[in-house]
């Protein structure tokens, strides 16, 4: 192998693990997007019913 051939493999192989890095870092973001927004709507869910009890007994009174 030549220095040059050497050279290019080296090149190639940077540029793919950079793009396979950068696709890894964006699905990553993605799920934890999808995770946070489904935390959200549980926490949302579970305290939902709770104060809006508290507010109409709290009207009733």
């Amino acid at each position: 192998m030549d220095t040059w051939s050497l050279v290019l493999f080296m090149v190639a192989g940077f540029i793919a693990v950079t793009a396979l890095v950068r696709l890894m870092l964006a699905h990553r973001n993605r799920l934890l997007a999808e995770f946070r927004s489904r935390m959200r709507a549980a926490r949302k869910r579970r305290r939902g019913p709770e104060a809006g009890g508290a507010e109409q007994s709290g009207g009733a009174a």
